[in-house]
Protein backbone atom coordinates (compact mmCIF):
# COMPACT_ATOMS: atom_id res chain seq x y z
CA UNK A 1 0.00 0.00 0.00
CA UNK A 2 0.99 3.70 -0.17
CA UNK A 3 0.00 6.00 2.75
CA UNK A 4 0.08 9.68 1.83
CA UNK A 5 -0.01 12.21 4.10
CA UNK A 6 -3.64 14.66 3.41
CA UNK A 7 -2.53 18.33 1.99
CA UNK A 8 -2.73 21.25 3.53
CA UNK A 9 0.24 22.41 5.46
CA UNK A 10 2.31 23.13 2.51
CA UNK A 11 2.80 26.54 1.76
CA UNK A 12 4.31 28.60 -1.30
CA UNK A 13 7.68 28.33 -1.79
CA UNK A 14 8.32 24.81 0.20
CA UNK A 15 8.73 21.58 -1.58
CA UNK A 16 7.34 18.42 0.14
CA UNK A 17 9.36 15.88 1.40
CA UNK A 18 10.80 12.70 -0.27
CA UNK A 19 9.14 9.37 -0.52
CA UNK A 20 11.35 7.56 2.04
CA UNK A 21 10.95 3.88 1.19
CA UNK A 22 10.23 1.55 4.74
CA UNK A 23 8.84 -1.90 5.03
CA UNK A 24 6.33 -3.82 7.02
CA UNK A 25 4.13 -6.54 7.15
CA UNK A 26 0.40 -6.80 6.53
CA UNK A 27 0.11 -8.40 10.42
CA UNK A 28 1.89 -5.58 12.04
CA UNK A 29 0.41 -2.72 10.12
CA UNK A 30 -3.66 -3.94 10.93
CA UNK A 31 -2.54 -4.84 14.53
CA UNK A 32 -4.34 -2.00 15.85
CA UNK A 33 -7.46 -2.23 13.94
CA UNK A 34 -10.69 -1.98 16.01
CA UNK A 35 -8.41 -1.86 19.10
CA UNK A 36 -8.76 2.20 19.75
CA UNK A 37 -9.78 3.80 23.22
CA UNK A 38 -13.10 5.26 22.15
CA UNK A 39 -13.82 8.49 20.77
CA UNK A 40 -16.91 10.79 19.42
CA UNK A 41 -15.78 11.98 15.74
CA UNK A 42 -12.00 12.58 14.65
CA UNK A 43 -10.29 16.27 14.18
CA UNK A 44 -11.24 18.31 11.74
CA UNK A 45 -7.89 17.80 10.52
CA UNK A 46 -5.29 14.92 11.13
CA UNK A 47 -2.69 16.20 14.01
CA UNK A 48 1.01 16.59 12.83
CA UNK A 49 3.28 13.64 14.52
CA UNK A 50 7.00 14.16 14.45
CA UNK A 51 9.02 10.41 15.09
CA UNK A 52 11.95 11.28 16.32
CA UNK A 53 14.25 8.43 16.79
CA UNK A 54 17.91 7.45 17.14
CA UNK A 55 19.99 4.82 19.29
CA UNK A 56 20.62 5.14 22.68
CA UNK A 57 22.33 7.84 24.08
CA UNK A 58 22.27 9.96 20.82
CA UNK A 59 20.60 13.00 21.78
CA UNK A 60 17.02 12.59 21.03
CA UNK A 61 15.92 13.89 24.66
CA UNK A 62 18.42 17.17 24.41
CA UNK A 63 16.89 17.98 20.97
CA UNK A 64 13.36 17.61 22.33
CA UNK A 65 13.95 19.77 25.02
CA UNK A 66 15.39 22.57 22.95
CA UNK A 67 12.45 21.95 21.09
CA UNK A 68 10.04 22.69 24.09
CA UNK A 69 11.88 25.60 25.36
CA UNK A 70 11.39 27.29 22.16
CA UNK A 71 7.73 26.11 21.95
CA UNK A 72 6.20 29.47 23.37
CA UNK A 73 7.81 31.35 21.22
CA UNK A 74 6.25 29.28 17.94
CA UNK A 75 2.56 29.97 19.57
CA UNK A 76 2.22 26.07 18.65
CA UNK A 77 1.13 23.34 21.26
CA UNK A 78 3.16 20.47 21.67
CA UNK A 79 1.99 17.01 22.83
CA UNK A 80 4.52 14.27 23.55
CA UNK A 81 4.88 10.58 23.53
CA UNK A 82 7.72 9.19 25.16
CA UNK A 83 9.26 5.61 25.08
CA UNK A 84 11.77 4.23 27.29
CA UNK A 85 13.28 0.72 27.13
CA UNK A 86 13.63 0.77 31.09
CA UNK A 87 10.78 0.21 33.56
CA UNK A 88 11.89 3.03 35.36
CA UNK A 89 10.94 6.79 33.67
CA UNK A 90 14.28 8.93 33.43
CA UNK A 91 13.92 11.22 29.93
CA UNK A 92 9.84 11.37 30.61
CA UNK A 93 10.91 13.12 34.03
CA UNK A 94 13.65 15.39 32.05
CA UNK A 95 10.92 17.03 29.53
CA UNK A 96 8.14 17.08 32.41
CA UNK A 97 6.73 21.15 32.49
CA UNK A 98 2.98 22.38 34.05
CA UNK A 99 1.02 22.23 30.88
CA UNK A 100 2.99 19.78 28.95
CA UNK A 101 0.31 16.67 26.99
CA UNK A 102 3.00 14.06 27.74
CA UNK A 103 1.85 10.15 27.31
CA UNK A 104 4.59 7.53 28.53
CA UNK A 105 5.25 3.95 26.90
CA UNK A 106 7.66 1.97 28.91
CA UNK A 107 9.12 -1.17 30.08
CA UNK A 108 10.00 -1.61 26.04
CA UNK A 109 10.19 -0.45 22.51
CA UNK A 110 7.04 1.26 20.85
CA UNK A 111 7.96 -1.03 17.61
CA UNK A 112 7.09 -4.05 19.72
CA UNK A 113 4.57 -2.76 22.37
CA UNK A 114 1.58 -4.79 23.81
CA UNK A 115 -1.70 -3.60 23.70
CA UNK A 116 -1.75 -1.02 21.17
CA UNK A 117 -0.26 1.41 23.84
CA UNK A 118 1.72 3.64 21.00
CA UNK A 119 -1.74 4.25 19.48
CA UNK A 120 -3.80 4.59 22.48
CA UNK A 121 -1.11 7.27 23.93
CA UNK A 122 -1.01 9.12 20.63
CA UNK A 123 -5.38 9.13 20.96
CA UNK A 124 -5.45 9.87 24.13
CA UNK A 125 -3.74 12.73 23.25
CA UNK A 126 -5.63 14.09 20.34
CA UNK A 127 -8.58 13.91 21.94
CA UNK A 128 -7.71 16.11 25.14
CA UNK A 129 -7.31 18.48 22.02
CA UNK A 130 -4.41 20.44 23.98
CA UNK A 131 -1.88 20.25 20.95
CA UNK A 132 -0.94 21.33 17.30
CA UNK A 133 1.50 18.61 17.06
CA UNK A 134 3.05 15.76 18.29
CA UNK A 135 6.47 14.33 18.97
CA UNK A 136 6.90 10.50 19.56
CA UNK A 137 10.11 9.88 20.60
CA UNK A 138 11.14 6.25 20.70
CA UNK A 139 13.39 4.41 22.88
CA UNK A 140 16.80 4.42 20.98
CA UNK A 141 16.21 0.32 20.26
CA UNK A 142 13.38 0.83 18.57
CA UNK A 143 13.27 -0.45 14.61
CA UNK A 144 11.86 2.60 12.54
CA UNK A 145 9.28 1.23 10.47
CA UNK A 146 7.52 -1.00 12.77
CA UNK A 147 7.02 1.90 14.62
CA UNK A 148 5.54 4.30 11.11
CA UNK A 149 3.42 1.30 10.33
CA UNK A 150 1.70 1.62 13.41
CA UNK A 151 1.74 5.75 13.03
CA UNK A 152 -0.18 4.92 9.27
CA UNK A 153 -2.58 2.36 10.51
CA UNK A 154 -5.44 3.33 8.31
CA UNK A 155 -7.34 3.22 11.77
CA UNK A 156 -5.26 5.73 12.80
CA UNK A 157 -4.90 8.37 10.08
CA UNK A 158 -8.33 10.37 10.84
CA UNK A 159 -6.78 11.49 13.42
CA UNK A 160 -2.96 12.05 13.15
CA UNK A 161 -0.75 11.94 10.19
CA UNK A 162 3.12 11.49 9.71
CA UNK A 163 4.59 14.35 8.97
CA UNK A 164 8.26 13.87 9.54
CA UNK A 165 10.68 11.20 10.67
CA UNK A 166 13.70 12.67 12.18
CA UNK A 167 17.14 10.89 13.73
CA UNK A 168 19.67 11.71 16.00
CA UNK A 169 22.80 10.32 15.18
CA UNK A 170 25.79 10.41 17.74
CA UNK A 171 28.52 12.30 15.78
CA UNK A 172 31.16 10.70 18.30
CA UNK A 173 29.47 7.16 18.50
CA UNK A 174 28.76 7.23 14.73
CA UNK A 175 32.58 8.10 13.52
CA UNK A 176 34.05 5.74 16.41
CA UNK A 177 35.47 2.08 14.82
CA UNK A 178 34.25 -1.30 16.58
CA UNK A 179 30.68 -0.71 16.93
CA UNK A 180 28.81 -4.04 16.92
CA UNK A 181 26.77 -5.50 13.96
CA UNK A 182 23.37 -5.85 15.30
CA UNK A 183 23.77 -1.72 16.08
CA UNK A 184 25.41 -0.70 13.19
CA UNK A 185 21.92 -2.00 11.15
CA UNK A 186 19.87 -0.98 13.71
CA UNK A 187 21.33 2.61 13.33
CA UNK A 188 21.92 2.20 10.02
CA UNK A 189 17.69 1.52 9.30
CA UNK A 190 17.02 4.70 11.41
CA UNK A 191 19.24 6.82 9.36
CA UNK A 192 17.36 5.60 6.02
CA UNK A 193 14.02 6.05 7.42
CA UNK A 194 14.91 10.13 7.89
CA UNK A 195 13.39 13.14 6.65
CA UNK A 196 15.61 15.34 8.67
CA UNK A 197 19.31 13.80 10.14
CA UNK A 198 20.96 15.39 13.00
CA UNK A 199 24.39 14.74 13.57
CA UNK A 200 24.94 15.56 17.44
CA UNK A 201 27.55 16.40 19.86
CA UNK A 202 29.72 17.86 16.58
CA UNK A 203 30.84 20.24 19.26
CA UNK A 204 33.22 17.66 20.33
CA UNK A 205 34.60 16.59 17.37
CA UNK A 206 36.85 17.79 14.57
CA UNK A 207 36.28 19.87 11.69
CA UNK A 208 37.63 16.16 9.90
CA UNK A 209 35.56 13.99 11.65
CA UNK A 210 32.52 16.41 11.68
CA UNK A 211 32.36 15.86 7.77
CA UNK A 212 33.72 12.62 6.72
CA UNK A 213 30.34 11.88 9.46
CA UNK A 214 28.28 13.90 6.93
CA UNK A 215 29.49 12.64 4.25
CA UNK A 216 28.92 8.88 5.58
CA UNK A 217 25.08 9.90 6.60
CA UNK A 218 24.46 11.42 3.10
CA UNK A 219 25.94 7.82 0.92
CA UNK A 220 22.82 5.82 3.62
CA UNK A 221 20.26 8.44 2.79
CA UNK A 222 21.42 11.11 0.34
CA UNK A 223 18.10 12.94 0.32
CA UNK A 224 17.29 13.59 4.39
CA UNK A 225 17.70 17.47 5.13
CA UNK A 226 21.11 17.08 7.15
CA UNK A 227 21.65 19.31 10.48
CA UNK A 228 24.34 19.56 12.72
CA UNK A 229 23.59 19.46 16.30
CA UNK A 230 24.31 21.91 18.35
CA UNK A 231 25.28 24.76 16.34
CA UNK A 232 22.06 24.72 14.44
CA UNK A 233 18.21 23.68 15.35
CA UNK A 234 15.83 21.97 12.75
CA UNK A 235 12.58 24.27 13.41
CA UNK A 236 9.64 21.96 14.31
CA UNK A 237 7.78 25.07 12.32
CA UNK A 238 9.40 24.81 9.36
CA UNK A 239 9.21 21.11 9.28
CA UNK A 240 5.32 21.64 9.82
CA UNK A 241 5.05 23.73 6.79
CA UNK A 242 6.93 21.05 4.79
CA UNK A 243 3.90 18.62 2.99
CA UNK A 244 3.95 15.59 5.11
CA UNK A 245 5.74 12.68 4.58
CA UNK A 246 4.38 10.81 2.27
CA UNK A 247 5.30 6.89 2.70
CA UNK A 248 6.26 3.46 0.48
CA UNK A 249 5.91 0.12 1.86
CA UNK A 250 7.75 -2.49 0.52
CA UNK A 251 6.54 -5.60 2.22
CA UNK A 252 10.26 -7.45 0.66
CA UNK A 253 12.08 -5.75 2.73
CA UNK A 254 11.19 -6.84 6.07
CA UNK A 255 12.05 -9.93 7.12
CA UNK A 256 9.33 -10.55 10.27
CA UNK A 257 11.48 -13.82 11.20
CA UNK A 258 14.87 -11.39 11.89
CA UNK A 259 14.85 -10.56 15.83
CA UNK A 260 14.97 -7.13 16.76
CA UNK A 261 17.94 -5.68 18.58
CA UNK A 262 16.12 -4.95 21.85
CA UNK A 263 15.40 -9.04 21.95
CA UNK A 264 18.90 -9.07 22.86
CA UNK A 265 19.01 -6.30 25.16
CA UNK A 266 18.44 -6.30 28.74
CA UNK A 267 17.83 -2.97 31.35
CA UNK A 268 18.37 -3.34 34.98
CA UNK A 269 16.74 -0.97 37.72
CA UNK A 270 18.40 -0.26 40.83
CA UNK A 271 17.25 1.87 43.26
CA UNK A 272 19.46 4.15 45.94
CA UNK A 273 18.30 3.62 49.26
CA UNK A 274 20.63 6.31 50.41
CA UNK A 275 23.22 8.68 49.25
CA UNK A 276 26.63 7.88 48.17
CA UNK A 277 30.26 8.85 47.65
CA UNK A 278 30.42 10.86 44.07
CA UNK A 279 34.12 9.70 44.24
CA UNK A 280 32.86 6.13 44.23
CA UNK A 281 30.05 6.58 42.16
CA UNK A 282 32.37 8.11 39.45
CA UNK A 283 34.65 5.25 39.53
CA UNK A 284 31.92 2.57 39.00
CA UNK A 285 30.64 4.68 35.63
CA UNK A 286 33.96 4.89 34.92
CA UNK A 287 34.40 1.38 35.09
CA UNK A 288 31.15 -0.14 32.65
CA UNK A 289 32.38 -2.09 30.03
CA UNK A 290 30.43 -0.04 27.07
CA UNK A 291 30.29 -3.86 25.45
CA UNK A 292 28.13 -4.51 28.19
CA UNK A 293 26.68 -1.46 29.55
CA UNK A 294 26.17 0.59 26.34
CA UNK A 295 23.58 3.01 28.30
CA UNK A 296 23.00 4.45 31.97
CA UNK A 297 20.87 7.05 33.38
CA UNK A 298 19.13 7.99 36.52
CA UNK A 299 19.02 9.80 39.61
CA UNK A 300 21.43 9.59 42.38
CA UNK A 301 22.08 11.64 46.03
CA UNK A 302 25.93 12.31 47.42
CA UNK A 303 26.83 12.71 51.06
CA UNK A 304 28.53 15.79 50.70
CA UNK A 305 25.46 17.47 49.51
CA UNK A 306 22.59 15.00 50.70
CA UNK A 307 20.03 17.75 49.98
CA UNK A 308 20.62 17.95 46.76
CA UNK A 309 19.55 15.47 42.94
CA UNK A 310 22.00 15.18 40.73
CA UNK A 311 21.18 13.30 37.30
CA UNK A 312 23.65 11.13 35.88
CA UNK A 313 23.89 9.61 31.91
CA UNK A 314 27.03 7.49 30.49
CA UNK A 315 26.85 6.56 26.87
CA UNK A 316 29.68 4.22 25.26
CA UNK A 317 31.70 4.82 28.72
CA UNK A 318 31.38 8.66 28.51
CA UNK A 319 29.47 9.75 31.64
CA UNK A 320 27.94 13.35 32.70
CA UNK A 321 26.85 14.35 35.97
CA UNK A 322 24.97 17.49 36.31
CA UNK A 323 22.24 18.62 39.19
CA UNK A 324 18.91 18.16 39.22
CA UNK A 325 16.36 20.90 40.76
CA UNK A 326 12.49 20.05 39.10
CA UNK A 327 10.61 19.63 42.27
CA UNK A 328 8.68 17.16 43.05
CA UNK A 329 12.09 15.21 43.06
CA UNK A 330 12.37 12.16 41.89
CA UNK A 331 13.19 9.09 43.37
CA UNK A 332 17.47 7.89 43.14
CA UNK A 333 17.30 5.04 40.59
CA UNK A 334 19.77 4.18 38.40
CA UNK A 335 18.54 2.11 34.56
CA UNK A 336 20.89 0.17 32.89
CA UNK A 337 20.80 -1.22 29.47
CA UNK A 338 23.24 -3.12 27.57
CA UNK A 339 23.17 -6.09 25.13
CA UNK A 340 25.11 -8.73 27.98
CA UNK A 341 24.43 -7.41 31.23
CA UNK A 342 25.13 -9.48 33.98
CA UNK A 343 22.80 -8.19 36.39
CA UNK A 344 23.69 -9.84 39.60
CA UNK A 345 27.34 -8.44 39.04
CA UNK A 346 26.21 -4.88 38.42
CA UNK A 347 23.56 -5.34 41.89
CA UNK A 348 26.54 -6.31 43.47
CA UNK A 349 28.09 -3.23 42.53
CA UNK A 350 26.05 -1.38 43.35
CA UNK A 351 25.10 -2.44 46.29
CA UNK A 352 28.99 -1.86 47.39
CA UNK A 353 28.69 1.61 46.68
CA UNK A 354 26.61 1.88 49.95
CA UNK A 355 29.15 0.27 52.38
CA UNK A 356 32.18 1.65 53.74
CA UNK A 357 34.85 -0.17 51.28
CA UNK A 358 35.39 0.93 47.72
CA UNK A 359 33.66 -0.09 44.62
CA UNK A 360 34.22 -3.52 43.39
CA UNK A 361 36.47 -4.39 41.12
CA UNK A 362 36.01 -2.96 37.38
CA UNK A 363 35.49 -5.12 34.79
CA UNK A 364 37.66 -6.00 32.20
CA UNK A 365 37.27 -4.18 29.03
Amino acid sequence: RRVSALPGAATAGHRGWPAVPFSGDAIARNRFANNFPPMSAPPAAPLPVILLTGFLGSGKTTLLLRWLREAPATGLRVGVVMNEFGAERVDSLLITRPGLPLQQVSGGCVCCAPDNELPNAVLRLVQEGACDYLVVETSGLAEPDNVIDALTDPELLPWVRLQAVVTVVDGIWFSRPGMETGERILARRQIQFAHVLCLSKCDRLGDAEVEFACQQLAEINPHAQPVKLPWALPEPGAILARTGAQAEIHPERSNPESPHLHTTFQSLTWRFPAPVERSRFEAFLTGLNPREVVRAKGFVRFRHAPGKLFLFQSVFGHHLIEEFTPRPAPDCVAVLIGPALDLNSHRERLRGLLSAGGVLPLAAH
